[in-house]
């Protein structure tokens, strides 16, 4: 059966620490990514993003990817993963969600959360591990709340909360880890991906 459990887990080093250092969100949703992707079987590992084949909804391959960073600050912004399992049912699912914090109000600021809004991307979630994943791969991932907030007194934080969920049959997908200093940093993937896929940062 395929439910039947693979390997063992023991304990491991005490070498992680919490926290989020950057996000990345696609231009576009595609939506046929897993498709596509080359992912280890019996694990989430990616190996081959596929990107030269990515479609969007309307079926078309534009042959390039863009990613847009959002550099977070410490201890300000969060990944979860809920898992939903129903007995009942026979069914599980697993919510992602991110929960960032940006700081300062800017009209820049407000213009792109409003298209994140509006759009449904898939997500590369950057760790302090650097431990690189991928989010919403077959689904988008969505905003379901957030806020902006210019605090009471002079010390409080003044910008933007976003929160950010999908949907998924895995927890995540994760990519190989990023080798600090390459080119195509944080994306560790074959020539092929990092061929068409450009990094926008700040």
């Amino acid at each position: 059966m395929a439910c039947n459990l693979t390997a063992a887990i023991g304990i491991d080093c005490k070498d992680q620490i919490g926290g989020l250092k950057y996000v990345y969100f696609t231009d576009y949703y595609y939506q046929n990514i897993e498709n596509v992707a080359t992912i280890t079987t019996n694990t989430f590992d990616l190996t081959d993003a596929g990107m030269p084949n990515w479609e969007l909804e309307s079926g078309t391959a534009p042959g390039a990817v863009t990613v847009y960073r959002y550099a977070l600050r410490p201890d300000l912004s969060s990944m979860t993963v809920n898992v939903n399992a129903s007995k009942a049912n026979g069914t599980t699912f697993y919510e992602q969600t991110l929960s960032l914090t940006l700081q300062k109000i800017t009209s820049a600021t407000a213009y792109q959360l409003r298209l994140l809004a509006y759009s449904r991307p898939q997500v590369f979630v950057q760790d302090n591990n650097n431990n690189l994943m991928l989010l919403g791969m077959n689904n988008g991932m969505d905003v379901s709340g957030g806020t902006v907030v210019s605090g009471v007194a002079k010390g409080d934080m003044s910008g933007f909360t976003i929160d950010i969920s999908g949907e998924e049959l895995a927890p995540f997908i994760s990519l190989p880890t990023p080798v600090i200093g390459s080119t195509d940093y944080p994306f560790s993937l074959p020539a092929s991906d990092t061929a068409v896929l450009t990094v926008t940062e700040a």
